[in-house]
């Protein structure tokens, strides 16, 4: 009797640990796959601005170097 509660015991602490792990696994895919899909879309972003940027009159480049800068730093720490 205190074998069978012994093994019953053993099995559900591995059923505990075989979730916990696939659990895991799954999230790290979402991070990664959402890491991906961050870059994807800053990388279109920044094409974009670039393109906006060299459309631009001469005036407003100053103030967007400006925004550029923030925007760099801000990309910079989200990667990091």
């Amino acid at each position: 009797m205190i074998g069978i509660a012994a093994g019953a015991a053993v099995l559900a602490g591995a059923a505990v640990l075989i979730a916990r792990n696939r659990s895991k696994r799954k999230y790290e895919a979402q991070v990664s796959d959402a890491r991906s899909n961050f870059s994807s879309k800053l990388n279109e972003l920044k094409r974009k601005a670039q393109k906006e940027y060299k459309n631009s009159p001469s005036e407003l480049k100053d103030t967007v170097n400006a925004a550029k800068d923030r925007a760099t730093d801000w990309a910079n720490q989200a990667k990091a």
